[in-house]
């Protein structure tokens, strides 16, 4: 994979680079945000394909609907930003995942008009919308920061059994903190059917005596004016009990302070405010939280001061200071562009930054704590590559070693084993000039370890499969050297997945929470964690995984067959009022001829007779409108050896139809797992998880890894539409869908 990727355009700000757990680089530049997307061809070394599909965002236009006119505000409320800015993007930042559609990371982009935009897929969701004067001043976002997801007990991969609900905290014009709740149709689970972010708690900044002007008449009152919060940063959670707790810092002009914050119940409350004192980060900044948690619920937090580095222990449980550490930054004077951190598989997190001009003179690059004390880290891979970048463009347009490299971001991986970096080159010693076509960036990728140390095993925290499978095919490109060596690195990489995202414990009462709640939440959670994180079922989809990583996907027939089987037969143990509805019953009938088939061709005669039986008064039932809770199978019958083959033989053994051709009305017997043929010779691709035949267009969602096709949710809404309610019922078609928010068979997420 392409190591190097060229952008014709300039960034917009520093700190411009965020890689998101979806595997998305997302670039700030002068007119929108630059998109990258890993190509998921199949990896070829002699591959032309780009290797990086690039998408631009608009980010800069609004409509009236979405930002009102404003008119010229009085000179002690006036913002040239505010009135007259072109919206350039100033600040972006990936939400954690799971808030935005098919449970991706949403895109939150602050621009220079000081709105705050969340960028998803339909539509633009503004987290600041009132526009009369009284408020003005609140309604100026000056910076923001995504809380981080809340842990979990389980490390998984793709998807989550329940994600939280999404926090984030913005500072506006008011010199104050708020508290966001976002919420979406995606996080909501289709109970609402528009984008929301509602106030959980505020705080306003105290300000002291010497900053207050009340009619500034000259530029060094306004410069001393205390005017708004300029850097805010929230820590990871720590849990205990049945609460999280972190904290969250953010600067004034003169110092930091702190407040501890507690989640719980999905509320937010907030502690006593810590100072910080003598830690100026008005024209510095910026403030990097360190990812990992240290002993006794220690946070580690890197403040680029006036001064130099500072680095703060921070106690997870009052927000105080445990320790504190400084080192210079080689008199630089210039602002610090990037910060990101390296804590996996290190004796000690390492602290990466760059600053906007001066990151290849300078020395300092990495810092590492050792033995109370910050040291210096020998120059890294990304450091030396812009400084070759560097030359090669002197020599290029012949400056004679006259030139210059801005660095505007790094960003690390979703699972933190490579970062990218960029960076734009320049003449030192001449006026620059061209149209804005000719302005090229460039972004990066490199290593931040040997790849032999990341073959070793991959972190143990929740992540995606797309993340992975990024890591998957560098892994491939760089150690795997000839074609014989792809079934033991295929094996070897399966076997260390499972190790890392091992199976979900099911309680003892998991049948029970089954059976016994109509809570849309719960029965969504419990038949994830029976259908989804099933031991067989998790190693099948890491070595459908790893084939696509590999190129080599022709084996992956039985292990996707026995992926379905086993939600068939999960499906089958929610409660019967769930199948009230025909599309419901539809695709519960789909589920129980799957495993009639599988039956037919994997086992004895007296499993498959039983289970034609058990089918047979299905149909009556779904014809009667009833449907009835029938355990079709036997835990003998579970099909989790590995040696045995789907047959195409065994076809002509079919059930009978139950759907029918759009076309011709011809029924459709289901004979095969992917694509439904009617007896007139019509075919249609079948949705992954329903099984029913895709008959129309513009219905359908993709995975993003394997292509397989899945009814896409706006159709299925509309199937279980009920015109006597306001909110969408509780069925079985909600529960699954709701339940498989990733593919099923390789964990990617949907496109479409």
């Amino acid at each position: 994979m392409a190591d190097v990727t060229e952008l014709r355009c300039w960034p917009s700000c520093v700190d411009a680079l965020d890689w998101s757990q979806d595997n998305i680089i997302a670039l700030a530049s002068d007119e929108r945000v630059e998109l990258l997307f890993p190509n998921t061809v199949s990896y070829e070394r002699d591959n032309d394909v780009p290797q990086w599909q690039h998408v631009p965002l608009q980010v800069p236009w609004f409509s009236n609907d979405e930002l009102p006119v404003k008119d010229a505000a009085p000179l002690s409320n006036y913002s040239v930003g505010e009135e007259i800015s072109p919206s350039v993007p100033t600040a972006i930042a990936w939400s954690p995942p799971g808030l935005a559609k098919h449970r991706r990371c949403a895109l939150a982009v602050l621009t220079s008009n000081l709105v705050l935009s969340v960028c998803v897929t339909a539509q633009t969701s503004r987290i600041a919308s009132d526009a009369e004067e009284q408020v003005r001043l609140k309604t100026r976002i000056r910076a923001f920061t995504w809380a981080p997801a809340l842990p979990s007990a389980s490390n998984t991969m793709g998807t989550r059994t329940s994600y939280g609900r999404q926090y984030l905290v913005v500072a506006n014009d008011d010199n104050q903190l708020v508290f966001l709740g976002v919420d979406s149709p995606t996080s909501t689970l289709g109970s609402s059917q528009s984008w929301k972010a509602s106030v959980l708690t505020h705080m306003s900044l105290e300000v002291e005596e010497g900053s207050i002007f009340t009619d500034p008449l000259y530029f060094d009152d306004l410069m001393k004016q205390q005017r708004f919060i300029s850097h805010v940063a929230w820590s990871p959670w720590v849990m205990q009990c049945d609460c999280y707790y972190s904290v969250v810092v953010y600067s004034t002009n003169e110092e930091v302070r702190g407040r501890l914050v507690t989640c719980s119940n999905d509320g937010i409350t907030l502690g006593t405010e810590v100072v910080y004192a003598g830690m100026s980060l008005r024209h510095s900044g910026p403030i990097s939280w360190c990812p990992s948690i240290g002993e006794d619920s220690k946070l580690t937090l890197a403040l680029f001061t006036n001064l130099g580095l500072v680095y703060l222990t921070i106690s997870g449980n009052d927000a105080s200071i445990v320790n504190t550490i400084s080192h210079d930054l080689d008199g630089r004077w210039d602002q610090v562009s990037g910060a990101v951190w390296d804590y996996e598989k290190q004796p000690s997190p390492r602290l990466h930054f760059s600053s906007l001009l001066s990151t290849v003179q300078s020395p300092t690059a990495v810092l590492e704590e050792l033995s109370g004390a910050l040291a210096s880290v020998k120059a890294p891979s990304w450091k030396e590559k812009i400084e070759n970048n560097l030359v090669l463009f002197s020599v290029k347009n012949d400056l004679k070693g006259h030139s210059k490299t801005k660095v505007w971001g790094l960003t690390t991986s979703p699972l933190g084993d490579f970062i990218a970096v960029c960076n734009s080159l320049h003449p030192s010693d001449s006026i620059e000039y061209g149209p804005p076509a000719d302005r090229r960036g460039t972004v990066a990728l490199s290593t931040l370890r040997q790849y032999n140390k990341i073959r070793e095993s991959f972190p143990t925290r929740n992540t995606t499969a797309e993340g992975v499978l990024f890591t998957l095919k560098k892994l491939v490109e760089n150690t795997v050297e000839d074609a014989d060596q792809m079934s033991a690195f295929a094996e070897e990489a399966s076997g260390k997945l499972m190790q890392a995202y091992g199976p979900v414990a099911v309680s003892e009462d998991g049948d029970a929470t089954v059976f016994g709640t109509d809570r849309l939440e719960e029965l969504v959670k419990t038949f994830k964690t029976i259908a989804l994180f099933d031991k067989n079922t998790l190693r099948d989809r890491c070595s459908i995984l790893v084939s696509y990583a590999c190129n080599d996907t022709s084996a992956n027939e039985l292990p996707r067959s026995l992926i379905s089987y086993r939600l068939a037969t999960a499906l089958q143990r929610l409660p019967s009022m769930l199948s009230h509805t025909p599309f419901s019953a539809e695709i519960l009938l789909q589920h129980k001829q799957l495993i009639i088939l599988i039956n037919t061709l994997l086992f004895s005669d007296e499993v498959a007779e039983g289970a034609n039986e058990s089918a047979d008064k299905q149909k009556d039932l779904v014809a009667e409108g009833d449907i009835m809770d029938t355990e079709l199978t036997t835990e003998s019958a579970n099909p989790s050896s590995y040696g045995q083959a789907v047959s195409a033989d065994g076809l002509d053994t079919v059930t009978a139809a139950s759907d029918h051709c759009d076309f011709c009305s011809a029924p459709i017997p289901f004979t095969d797992l992917t694509t439904a043929t009617c007896t007139n010779g019509h075919q249609f691709p079948r949705c992954g998880i329903s099984l029913l035949a895709i008959q129309a267009p513009g219905i359908t969602k993709y995975c993003g890894i394997c292509s397989t096709p899945f009814l896409s949710e706006e159709f299925v809404q509309v199937q279980e539409m009920q015109e006597e309610t306001t909110e969408p019922p509780v069925t079985l078609s909600r529960v699954l869908f709701q339940a498989c928010d990733i593919c099923i068979y390789c964990g990617g997420k949907f496109v479409g």
